[in-house]
């Protein structure tokens, strides 16, 4: 009997530490005076924002109800890669979505206002995104200026007549699938007719495909990345960014993780410096210290551009690594990483690549000091892999004894 009760005990005892939830955002609502009705919001916010004092990029994701959970997934893992910033994701959930992402359209077939019911009310959406939501974003949140809107399908069309319509409401628009079968007068328009006065600058355009086969969906999204290059030959001076990708591989539905990843990838690719390889292409940048100091001013000038502090992190932990390779520079490694800790004074990797770098040039109680403020700025975070830190810091006191007792 006492045998049966412990195992008892234990097995709810496992169960009750199982139940943890693990949680990827939360809901809210807000009323739209504009649509007449209140919305439902998902909300992803990144790790330790509550511990911040950053603004993040926003994400405005449509069709949450579809996309929310492997869009947070997508954002978390490319972060984690060191290819996008962390970011604030707002899902808005859907009430008629056949009506908020069509525009008016008389040309509409019969069978497919049938079939749709009500449409024709993006203007209205646009408004509320312009008025109501991104206020209220920016209002409660620590949002940063810069924002993308992400549309499948439909929301993929509500995205190229918000481009048309009003391209300054957000910086990136990353369109999977667009529904451009839907007839639209103004989606349907070339781009000079469009933009008579200069397009927004500095927008991004982000466009894909997939094994669409009905219908005149394909031809005119072709059509509309063909206007896309032709107006940016045409008009650089706007620094629009386009790509189009096409993805055969993908049906209509699974389209949407692998749109988002690569996506999000190609809109924050101007983050990811090209670090001087050889001591000839450093020396090209004046030396060392100056090839420090490019990194340090393009990061600044990017971001006053984008509206939020882009971080020169990884950037210069590459340069630092670079200068260990050339061996007639590895000395200014220590300079790299030095910079490294300047500029981002809580981050516990750059504390521990500064005292890689020591190590490596024989400045073993420096090393150790580095090591010790890593390894202690790891331990209050969840990371699992402080022990590589306690390990540099156990292998480090080792040689200094060796090289003591010689």
């Amino acid at each position: 009997m006492k045998y049966i009760l412990l195992i008892g005990l234990i097995l709810l005892n496992f169960s009750g530490h199982s139940q943890n939830a693990i949680i990827i955002g939360e809901t809210t609502t807000i009323h739209s005076e504009i649509l007449d009705e209140d919305r439902m919001l998902e909300i992803y916010l990144p790790k330790n924002y509550e511990e911040s004092d950053k603004t993040y990029p926003v994400l405005y994701l449509l069709d949450s109800y579809y996309n929310f959970s492997h869009a947070v997934g997508s954002v978390e893992y490319l972060y984690l890669n060191e290819l996008i910033p962390k970011m604030i994701i707002v899902g808005i959930r859907n009430t008629r979505r056949n009506r908020d992402l069509t525009p008016d359209s008389p040309e509409l077939s019969k069978k497919h206002r049938e079939r749709m019911g009500l449409t024709g009310g993006a203007d209205k959406f646009i408004a509320f995104l312009d008025k109501e939501l991104i206020p209220y974003v920016e209002q409660t949140y620590k949002a940063a200026p810069y924002k993308i809107i992400v549309g499948h399908s439909l929301g993929g069309l509500f995205n190229v007549y918000t481009f048309f319509k009003k391209p300054e409401l957000f910086n990136a628009y990353l369109t999977i699938s667009p529904s451009l079968w839907y007839p639209n007068e103004l989606n349907s328009q070339e781009f000079e007719s469009i933009f008579t006065d200069h397009l927004e600058p500095n927008r991004t355009f982000y466009l894909t495909l997939a094994n669409e086969n009905s219908g005149n969906m394909r031809g005119n999204i072709l059509k509309l990345s063909g206007e896309f290059k032709n107006y940016i030959n045409a008009h650089k001076e706007t620094g629009l960014r386009f790509r189009y990708d096409p993805m055969p591989e993908e049906s209509h539905g699974s389209v949407g993780l692998p749109s988002i990843y690569n996506g999000l990838r190609f809109i924050f690719k101007p983050t990811q410096y090209e670090i001087p390889k050889t001591k000839e292409e450093v020396m090209q940048q004046g030396g060392p210290d100056d090839a420090i100091e490019k990194v340090i001013t393009y990061f600044s000038q990017l971001s006053e551009k984008y509206g939020y502090e882009v971080t020169n992190e990884y950037a210069l932990t590459n340069l630092g690594y670079a200068f260990l390779r050339i061996e007639d520079l590895n000395e200014y490694s220590v300079n790299a990483f030095k910079a490294n800790v300047d500029a981002n004074p809580n981050s516990h990797d750059a504390y521990s690549n500064l005292g890689m770098a020591y190590e490596k040039l024989g400045k073993l109680q420096k090393a150790k000091d580095s090591y010790e403020k890593a390894l202690k700025m790891i331990k209050k975070t969840e990371d699992p892999e402080w022990e590589f830190y306690q390990a540099d810091l156990d292998n480090l006191e080792k040689k200094i004894k060796a090289k003591d007792s010689d």
